[in-house]
């Protein structure tokens, strides 16, 4: 039997776990609410870790912020923004003598693309994860980008309309958030569940005239970022995460709006080669998986 490891992903609602393989197979997933208190959520942490303590090699963790990955030092952002910033690998270490890797979310969601996925033998890519914000994370020379202050990938703080005084609303998490677009034709639509995204998509795949409005100008500000994102570092591949990237018709819809972006202006046309635009492979597993990789890179 493969040594197994525990990983945890930490979202802004929910803390998905598992025992998994050095094979990447998945055991014994669950699932628990996100705490709002810090002692609530230490507790929670060490109620997932403490039952298959005596089974695991390692723990490995994917949380939202800004991680120092080399020393598991982690500025805590977002919905978890009270926990403030200190050591989260070297706090839970102490604890349970086992190794622990500890990777911002969207990285982690990169390297289960980098290992078992879509960029696997891509040596320039990215994965670009639309939700209620926009995660990044960029391949360079078939490693994952880190930068100096361990920001790169941070696509939502992106401004891409100089002629908006206020930054809250040009930068691109702001305007492209694939939350937003759902609520906003499940609103105009008269869908009671704002949040249905599959209701929403039983307006868009027929051209619903008001919801396909809404949803290709979505499309159109996603390829303007892979666009810009291009004209930067020239990628391969780029793949669409998230759990909208299910759709067939999204992907579609971006590649067609960056190829009318390039019909538009023949300096986008002649300077600017498009990626091959595709689907990630994982969905709510990315996390998981990534975070396994970034602790088996690390330990080998």
């Amino acid at each position: 039997m493969q040594r197994q490891y525990l990983s945890i992903d930490i979202g802004g609602t929910e803390i998905k776990s598992a025992l998994i393989d050095h094979s990447g197979n998945i055991f014994e997933k669950n699932h628990t609410l996100t705490p709002r208190q810090k002692e609530e959520f230490f507790t929670k942490i060490f109620e997932i870790i403490t039952p298959v303590l005596e089974k695991i090699t390692a723990i490995c963790v994917s949380v939202p912020g800004v991680v120092n990955s080399a020393t598991g030092k982690v500025k805590f952002t977002g919905a978890l923004g009270f926990m403030g910033t200190f050591n989260f690998a070297s706090y839970i270490e102490a604890r349970t003598h086992c190794p622990v890797y500890v990777g911002n979310d969207a990285n982690c969601a990169t390297l289960a693309e980098m290992w078992l996925g879509n960029l696997n033998g891509v040596h320039n890519g990215a994965v670009i994860t639309l939700g209620t914000s926009v995660g990044g994370g960029i391949v360079i020379n078939d490693q994952l980008l880190h930068g100096p202050h361990f920001q790169a990938g941070e696509l939502s703080a992106m401004i891409i309309n100089h002629d908006v005084t206020d930054p809250h609303y040009s930068t691109v998490g702001a305007t492209t958030s694939a939350v937003k677009m759902i609520e906003t034709i499940a609103d105009v639509c008269g869908i009671a569940d704002k949040e249905d995204g599959r209701r929403v998509f039983k307006e868009i795949n027929p051209h619903n005239q008001v919801a396909w409005s809404l949803f290709e100008s979505f499309c159109r500000r996603v390829a303007i970022l892979i666009l810009n994102l291009q004209t930067v570092m020239d990628l391969d591949r780029v793949l669409i995460g998230g759990g909208i990237s299910a759709q067939h018709i999204l992907v579609d819809e971006i590649k067609k709006q960056f190829r009318l972006l390039q019909q538009s202006d023949y300096r986008l046309r002649d300077d600017v080669t498009m990626p091959e635009i595709m689907a990630a492979k994982f969905g709510n597993e990315a996390n998981l998986l990534g975070a396994l990789y970034g602790l088996l890179l690390t330990i080998e």
